[in-house]
């Protein structure tokens, strides 16, 4: 038998920490408790920043959205003079009510020269082009007021009723133009300051009432001048204007009508329940109303019913502007906060970082070096040497000090984490619910197969045929590394841009996962899915991607397209058949589309 060889002898590390000195130990722990305080003040700090930051763009995007609504209020102000005027029988006008109307349409001016400035001083990147809408406004707000002038100059009895309600209409139209802005606005404002998320709302609530109740008015004005009986169209509008203006009423009761609202609001809304719901409407809607479906005669003229109905309306708009208080603070206050908050940890560092310095060097002077005198007598004593000196000490029970302290600690550790975990459920309930890719704006991965799924069923039951197209953009790491994540980011968002454009409406687009699109086309015929891709294709490579150094670029994307026909019905199916024929295009060159069924035409 051979004998067994022998075990190779162990080495010891290159920094051996067993066989390091306590001392030399204590010393690099001190130098990584050091580096770790570094990292740790630095976190702190940035997050800290980053919420003040927030808490900035916040208060910023709250300035904004209440110059949104005063543009909306001044707006649907201006049509109480212009209504008074257009069912007006003096002529020439009265100078007062043209006066009012002067006075209206400079505030509406001023309001929306306000909200310009504003969207002027910093863009909105959920929102290319918003600076736009005001010079947009201003053009409709030009035109509509046209019209009305036209129709004031006329005699009442050459005003024809058509020229008055297409007034009437032109003036309506104005503020549901400012609907994108004002939900992008209040957006960013969610975005910015969740906590504001129930004000938001409320204010919102206030200023659709103003614009419900002040359309209300609008919709009489074109009967009344004519002395007419409503039409059809008008009596439907009247009837959903004031089912509005209850659900409304319903929904500000929610939030204003308990004992936890502030003083003031209370006060405004009670002021708007006894003003306007319970004398305006009772007293002067209701007659009109009912002389409008009847054979009337009306009670006033529209000048009449304007003159007693407006000025009730401000007692809404005082509501309006006891929100926006309300919300401004609370903006502010949460702007103080993040700011104190700031201060406090800056200082809460500098004091760690100190802190930190005085416990290393008292370390060494308290630990350390009586640590080594006690290594000394101990060796001496080994020695039998009994005369080494020893560091002084004083006797103190710390053992029950040290128990107390780990307790707190843990106590502490045990309620942190608690607040860990319910902080991670929310962000994963939120994260749940969340179905909009944040870079983007397109669905997630996780709508697109909610979605699919629901058209997938509807067309096997109706029998009609789908298509699903993989897009992938060419090059884009390339790119990305080239231009930068900046120039990455807008590029993603450029591509989405395209294919929002270049689909039908019942199209299906969302963002797969990186540089990977995916698109549903239903109903899809077998020969219009390639010409789909094709022109999403085609829309990708004709838009320029801006750079951070003010340039462009262009990029292409390569798509697969699957036909349910050829394909199959099933989802996961599609997909991968459409991403097969993808990868097809991505070998034959790049910037085309193939079609999962065109494969052995492709290697032909």
């Amino acid at each position: 038998m051979s004998a067994a060889p022998l075990a190779e002898p162990r080495t010891s590390p290159v920094f051996p920490i067993a066989d390091m000195s306590l001392s030399r130990l204590l010393h690099l722990l001190s130098l990584l408790l050091a580096a770790v305080t570094a990292v740790l003040v630095a976190r702190t700090s940035v997050q800290e920043w980053r919420l003040w930051q927030q808490a900035t763009w916040g208060a910023r995007a709250v300035a904004r959205l209440q110059a949104d609504l005063l543009v909306a209020e001044r707006i649907s102000f201006e049509r109480g003079p212009a209504n008074a005027l257009l069912g007006a029988d003096r002529q020439p006008p009265d100078p007062e009510r043209l006066r009012a109307l002067a006075e209206a349409r400079a505030r509406s001016d001023a309001a929306l020269h306000d909200l310009a400035a504003l969207l002027a001083e910093e863009p909105l990147p959920q929102m290319p082009g918003a600076d736009e809408y005001a010079r947009s406004m201003a053009l409709a707000l030009a035109s509509a007021r046209a019209l009305v002038d036209a129709a004031i100059a006329q005699p009442q009895h050459q005003r024809s009723d058509g020229q008055v309600q297409a007034s009437v209409n032109a003036m309506v139209a104005l503020v549901p133009l400012l609907t994108p802005l004002t939900n992008t606005l209040a957006q960013v404002a969610r975005q910015a300051q969740p906590t504001l998320e129930g004000r938001l709302q409320t204010l919102r609530l206030a200023a659709d009432l103003r614009e419900q109740t002040g359309l209300l008015g609008s919709l009489f004005t074109s009967a009344l001048a004519g002395r007419r009986p409503f039409t059809d169209d008008e009596r439907q509008a009247i009837e959903r204007a004031c089912g509005r203006i209850s659900t409304l009423q319903s929904l500000l009761e929610q939030r204003l009508g308990h004992g936890e609202v502030p003083d003031a609001l209370a006060a405004r809304w009670a002021d708007v329940q006894r003003g306007y719901f319970e004398e305006a409407r009772e007293r002067l809607v209701v007659p009109v109303v009912t002389a409008g479906r009847g054979p009337g005669p009306y009670p006033w003229t529209a000048a009449q019913f304007a003159d007693r109905y407006v000025p009730r309306l401000t007692l809404i708009v005082a509501l309006r502007d006891a929100l926006q208080d309300d919300l401004q603070a609370q903006a502010a206050a949460t702007h103080r906060a993040a700011r104190r908050s700031l201060a406090l940890v800056a200082a809460a560092s500098v004091s760690l970082v100190l802190l930190t310095g005085y416990l290393l060097l008292t370390l060494q002077r308290r630990v350390l070096r009586p640590l080594g005198q006690i290594t000394d007598a101990l060796q001496a004593l080994a020695r039998n040497e009994l005369d080494a000196p020893l560091p002084r000490v004083t006797a103190n029970d710390e053992g029950a000090a040290v128990v107390r302290a780990v307790r707190a600690l843990q106590q502490q550790t045990q309620a942190r984490q608690a607040l860990e975990r319910e902080r991670d459920d929310l962000i994963d309930q939120l994260r749940a619910q969340s179905l909009t890719d944040a870079l983007t704006g397109l669905p997630n991965r996780r709508a697109f197969f909610e979605d699919a799924a629901q058209r997938m069923a509807l067309a096997q039951r109706q029998g009609f045929e789908i298509a699903v197209a993989m897009l992938d953009v060419d090059a884009f790491k390339a790119f990305n590394d080239r231009a930068g994540h900046t120039a990455g980011d807008a590029a993603l968002r450029t591509v989405a841009a395209a294919m929002r454009a270049a689909l039908r409406t019942e199209d299906l687009a969302a963002r797969y996962g990186g540089e990977e699109f995916v698109m549903l086309f239903a109903p899809c015929p077998p020969d219009q899915a390639l010409p789909l891709a094709e022109r999403v294709r085609a829309a990708i490579a004709a838009t320029p991607v801006p750079l951070p150094d003010g340039g462009t670029a262009a990029l292409t994307a390569s798509l697969g397209v699957a036909v349910s026909g050829s394909s199959g019905t099933d989802l996961e199916q599609l997909l991968s058949a459409a991403d097969e024929a993808l990868y097809r295009a991505k070998r034959a060159g790049r910037n085309r589309v193939m079609q999962a069924e065109d494969f052995a035409a492709a290697l032909e």
